[in-house]
């Protein structure tokens, strides 16, 4: 709706006030959620009733996340839709999980530090992973020499792989966490966000629509 009648402000403003209709009922609940085969009208005008996609796409190494580079391949040339955008970066050599959305206001929404919307990664490294960095990883490990990383959670795997869990996504941050513990990131690859897992079902470089359920998990993240 935002993008055919206005902005947020004036998509809500237009329920309160009774203008729309959902499957023949006035709708004055802006919290409604939409599912596809609801039938809605805004003053007698049938409008379309999904107008955001959710993606969820097996990022493969050697693409970046953007929409559009000079040099090298993006995300969205997989997915074929120029109005679509990343939440979230990863790196051009990292792969996994990337929602690709138009849907601005919710992108902003999982992006912002203090709703700290949980990112888990699998972590192959080039020395073992010791049972202190998994107290460093607890504490909060300092990178940049000074900026303080808020506490995240450390499982090993075995010697050499690991999960990795964070609620915050600063620039290259996981390389530089395991740089400050006189360690090196060889392999890094996410598998869920927020309170979602990667479809492993899914080949490097597919994608698939998101669920119900999926997209009720991004919901609770924000709340």
């Amino acid at each position: 709706m935002k993008n055919q009648l206005g902005n947020v402000k004036e998509c809500k403003n237009l329920i309160r006030k009774g203008h729309v209709e959902v499957n023949g009922h006035c709708e004055r609940d802006f919290r409604y959620r939409v599912k596809k085969e609801d039938c809605i009208f805004v003053d007698g005008q049938r409008i379309n009733a999904t107008p955001f996609v959710y993606y969820m796409l097996y990022k493969p190494a050697g693409y970046i996340c953007a929409s559009r580079d000079a040099v090298y391949p993006c995300v969205v040339d997989l997915i074929g839709r120029q109005d679509c955008y990343c939440v979230g970066r990863l790196d051009i050599d990292t792969t996994g999980f990337v929602l690709l959305t138009n849907d601005a206001s919710l992108s902003k929404k999982l992006l912002l530090p203090e709703n700290h919307v949980e990112k888990v990664y699998e972590v192959w490294t080039q020395s073992p992973i010791t049972k202190q960095a998994v107290i460093d990883f607890e504490k909060g490990v300092i990178i940049d020499h000074h900026v303080q990383c808020l506490p995240s959670r450390l499982e090993i795997i075995d010697d050499y792989h690991c999960l990795v869990t964070l609620k915050e996504g600063k620039y290259h941050q996981i390389k530089k966490m395991f740089l400050s513990i006189s360690n090196q990131v060889v392999g890094l690859k996410r598998i869920a966000f927020a309170g979602i897992t990667l479809d492993f079902r899914l080949e490097l470089g597919q994608y698939r629509h998101f669920n119900d359920e999926e997209m009720a998990c991004l919901q609770a993240a924000l709340r």
